[in-house]
């Protein structure tokens, strides 16, 4: 909690005497107390509430609040039922070491303030321990292997239903803000239950429950105009009734996020409805599909290479990229045309495709992106096996 965010709420009544620049500053605990240098006491970001006892003279305050000082404390909140006024000589004490100075109401009770601060505390570490347990199932979705059931078991724990339809966000933001809890305050809608994790500038989400990606949408584009400045690019998957498809559903998520980047517009959204390029495709297809589909025509290709340390892979993918131009695949290649010529003759023996037909090299550029698919990126693993069966 923040001082800026106590200070907003109208139930605690507080009034901001000195400190408008250190509003940002973190409350980690509300301590009371009335001795003259309470410093061995005091912890870094605490809330320090006084009625004042200590006060005798001017140089009361300057010891007062250079133990406040010393402490790196949050604040400080006087109460004046002792004082009667505030003294001076504190404000320009507490303005000299900027420590805040935050003027309590006469009839508002210590312990409210505390039970605010307890309150926010306890709250904040549900919602850490939340986004850990969210992690956690990510981390699941990105590995390899993924036991029978141990999807569901996380959704459980986080409060999910593995029955209801889950749809997979990844959203990307600027740096400075915390996206994970922006997203988590404007998203939560009643009938769906949202797991998200991250980090601060790149959120991910698994929206358990209702939601279309319309709906999900306007939600973006609100929260953004609420944001002056901020410019989000998300990736929305197809909501899947099975938690065997939420590794995939994520997949196809982050591919459309990575793709929204180039979007314009404060809000830029990619999904499965908007595919238009091969990527964008070969993403929305279960990764063990691609995965197949790659080592059946490539598969020869790569254990020729790796038995005699020759590079027909790369010499593949050079001569597609350069729609099939024997000289410049060569000059790429820093080989001699008819060396190209020999190693394609290779890869035509050892995958059955010939270069000269448009088909054969469709498949094999194909499946030379399947494999690239995700490369240096986060990655969704399969939960094959997994299902909604309590």
């Amino acid at each position: 909690m923040r001082l800026a965010e106590l200070l907003a709420r109208d139930d605690l009544r507080l009034t901001l005497v000195t400190g408008t620049g250190t509003l940002d500053r973190e409350v980690r605990r509300a301590y009371p107390t009335d001795l003259p240098d309470p410093r061995r006491y005091l912890r870094p970001g605490d809330l320090v509430l006084t009625s004042g006892v200590w006060y005798g003279e001017p140089a009361d305050c300057e010891r007062f609040a250079d133990a406040l000082w010393a402490s790196d404390v949050a604040g400080l909140v006087v109460g004046l039922i002792v004082l009667g006024e505030l003294p001076q000589a504190l404000v320009t004490a507490c303005e000299r070491r900027r420590v805040p100075l935050i003027l309590a109401a006469p009839d508002q009770s210590f312990g409210a303030i505390t039970e605010a601060v307890v309150a926010e505390a306890f709250a904040a570490e549900r919602r850490r321990a939340e986004r850990g347990r969210a992690q956690t199932l990510l981390d699941v979705l990105a590995s390899q292997q993924i036991a029978p059931g141990e999807v569901s078991a996380h959704l459980r724990l986080l409060g999910a239903d593995p029955g209801l339809p889950t749809t997979a966000m990844v959203v990307s933001g600027p740096g400075g803000h915390d996206l994970p809890a922006m997203l988590h305050e404007a998203l939560a809608r009643k009938g769906r239950h949202l797991i998200v994790g991250g980090r601060a500038d790149e959120a991910i989400v698994l929206v358990n429950g209702r939601a279309t990606r319309k709906a999900l949408s306007e939600e973006l584009r609100a929260l953004a105009a609420d944001q002056p400045g901020l410019r989000l690019a998300a990736g929305i998957s197809d909501a899947t009734a099975s938690v065997s498809q939420l590794g995939e559903a994520l997949e196809t998520a982050r591919r459309g996020m990575e793709s929204a980047r180039d979007g314009e517009g404060p809000v830029s959204i990619m999904s499965v409805a908007d595919i238009d390029s091969y990527d964008l495709l070969l993403a929305a297809l279960p990764m063990g599909v691609r995965r197949s589909f790659r080592d059946h025509l490539l598969g020869p290709v790569e254990e020729y290479d790796a038995r005699h340390g020759s590079e027909l892979l790369r010499t593949l993918d050079v001569f597609l990229e350069t729609c099939g131009s024997w000289q410049r695949a060569a000059d790429e290649l820093y080989v001699h045309v008819n060396t190209l010529r020999y190693r394609m003759q290779r890869v035509e023996e050892l995958t059955g495709r010939r270069m000269s037909s448009m088909r054969d090299r469709t498949d094999l550029y194909l499946a030379l992106r399947a494999g690239q698919l995700g490369s240096g990126q986060h990655r969704s693993g399969e939960a094959a096996g997994d299902d909604v069966t309590p």
